[in-house]
């Protein structure tokens, strides 16, 4: 650990892997049939299912796939075009660098959803700019200056924070598979997008935007909503939390009908 993270005090983190080995209590990896059916993680396999299916269907391939059109009618020469794509590279990498940063600081939670919903909002922008790029020159300008923002906030949001995710909300026995899981969703989800995107651009046009705005603003209220906040916390503590969401029990008192005793009835 020293070696990792220098010298210091690291007595709270060797105290959090200690409680997490005694809470597995020497349990094997799980599979993913394993995952699946044990109910003591649904809330967590619910959790990362969805943000993990927010990194294909919030639009971030969509937008680099309308830049080249942008970035032309901005009136970049077309050999100029791949060095205007290597800065939204770069971009990309250095907020994803950022966010390293900024997310014990801010919090995986509010990091999430606060990206998400700038996100939503850069894409209805961008939506009305395409439409109306022919239509002012500036117009074209501002299509830039939104993909770089969008890109800035999937950078800070959801492609920092993902990677970490799945170590947090889940205990050591099960981060094998949710790790498996993660990958199977996100690959599969690409291609499916992949095999379907060509029909909705020929349908919608620039209105294709619209189906992503739908799911990041969805995304960005549930995790608002259901996701714990996973900032100085230890795993032990954020599985707690989950399972008092799942748990959770609704207790009400009744009194019968002559009888003297008080009884407590939970559902």
């Amino acid at each position: 650990v020293k070696q990792l993270w220098g010298d210091g005090d690291h007595t709270a983190e060797i105290d959090d892997m200690m409680a997490e080995q005694e809470a597995i209590r020497g349990e094997k990896a799980k599979s993913v049939c394993d995952l699946f059916r044990d109910k003591a993680v649904r809330w967590q396999l619910i959790t990362l299912f969805l943000v993990s299916s927010c990194m294909q269907l919030i639009g971030i391939n969509v937008v680099y796939f309308y830049a080249y059109n942008v970035f032309i009618k901005a009136g970049i020469p077309p050999a100029q075009i791949h060095y205007v794509s290597l800065g939204v590279g770069i971009t990309e990498i250095l907020t994803t660098v950022l966010c390293g940063f900024l997310i014990e600081r801010a919090g995986r939670k509010t990091l999430l959803w606060k990206s998400y919903t700038v996100m939503a909002l850069a894409l209805g922008l961008l939506t009305v700019t395409l439409s109306l790029q022919d239509s002012f020159f500036w117009v074209p300008y501002c299509s830039v200056a939104l993909i770089f923002i969008f890109i800035m906030s999937f950078g800070i949001g959801p492609a920092g924070v993902l990677c970490s995710l799945p170590t947090e909300i889940f205990i050591q026995s099960y981060r094998p598979a949710a790790y498996v899981f993660n990958g199977a969703t996100n690959w599969i989800q690409l291609f499916i997008l992949g095999l379907l995107f060509p029909f909705i651009v020929m349908l919608l046009g620039p209105f294709c935007f619209l189906i992503f705005i739908a799911v990041l603003v969805i995304s960005a209220v549930l995790i608002y909503l259901f996701l714990p906040e996973t900032k100085g916390k230890s795993t032990s503590e954020i599985t707690e939390e989950f399972k008092t969401r799942r748990f959770k029990k609704k207790c009400h008192q009744t009194v019968e009908k002559n009888a003297t005793e008080e009884k407590t009835f939970c559902t």
